[in-house]
């Protein structure tokens, strides 16, 4: 067999081979695991890109890929992006959500002046499509409303590493049915219907857009390269990509970008309890790094 120009696909299916070869580049590249379970979810992605290239030869695009410098993963974040379903909605697990305004945001006032003497600093942590995001500066927004007179300060930092997801999240626009899980008083306030009647549209306001920063970010870059330490990060729904060993060194890695008695907020399935880290679990899926 030609090593170089390998069979990828075999009856429909991704040959082993060349699966593991990529697999293994994968987890090298961005620290996330894909079991043998996902060869299926792999192939599709390939086809994918394929298509969108109009490449007929599996060969060709295994120049691409591998034909790059060193370090550049363009092609393989597009790849990337074309494995990855980002089912992600507005207020998803609005427990956290609440517990975010009723009992994180009223303690980090007390103890740092966040917000009030200085700013509150909010990182959505692979942000995906943007949901999270705009539901923080939903959330903060209302909060705010309980400090009539005074300015409430925050901001938030968006974060992904697909360029083509980040560019959907600024654009703020999504179909109704995507908006459906937003109380119906705060689309009122935050949302814009498209004045297309012919289209199902509707835009985040621009007020709520200017709160959030997007920015490309990579979680296995050494550096994070943040200004401010956090006071809450939301990254849910992510660590579950990750073999153990990676999802512990990225938990640490936050950490030590969180402000001492900081939030993190991670997915309803990822515990973090078996995980040697600072943070104390406070509620499902809510942790928090002690405030030394």
């Amino acid at each position: 067999m030609d090593r170089n120009n390998p069979p990828f696909f075999t009856n429909d299916a991704l040959d082993d081979t060349f699966f593991k070869r990529l697999s293994t580049e994968i987890h090298d590249r961005f620290g996330i695991r894909l079991p043998i379970t996902k060869k299926s979810l792999l192939a599709s992605g390939l086809q994918r890109r394929m298509h969108s290239l109009g490449l007929t030869s599996l060969s060709e695009y295994n120049a691409i890929l591998f034909g790059q410098e060193e370090n550049d993963q363009r092609e393989f974040v597009l790849l990337l992006d074309a494995m990855t379903s980002y089912t992600t909605k507005f207020f998803r697990n609005s427990r956290q959500f609440e517990f975010l305004a009723q009992t994180s945001l009223p303690e980090l006032i007390k103890t740092h002046g966040a917000g009030i003497s200085r700013v509150l600093n909010i990182w959505s942590a692979g942000c995906a499509t943007g949901e999270d995001s705009y539901t923080l500066a939903m959330v903060l927004c209302e909060f705010a409303n309980h400090y009539p007179g005074i300015q409430f300060k925050s901001q938030i930092l968006a974060t992904d590493v697909s360029p083509k997801i980040l560019e959907f999240a600024k654009n703020a626009i999504y179909e109704m049915e995507k908006v459906q899980s937003i109380p119906d008083a705060l689309k009122k306030k935050y949302l814009l219907k498209s004045k297309d009647h012919r289209k199902s549209l509707a835009r985040v306001v621009p007020p709520l857009r200017a709160m959030v920063n997007f920015r490309r970010l990579d979680f296995m870059d050494p550096s994070f390269g943040l200004r401010e330490k956090m006071d809450v990060i939301f990254c849910r729904n992510i660590l579950s990509y990750f073999d153990r060993d990676t999802q512990e060194h990225l938990v640490n890695k936050l950490s030590r970008h969180m402000v001492p008695g900081g939030y993190l907020f991670a997915g309803p399935s990822e515990s973090l309890q078996s995980l040697a880290t600072p943070l104390t679990p406070l509620a499902p899926a809510i942790y928090q790094l002690p405030n030394w």
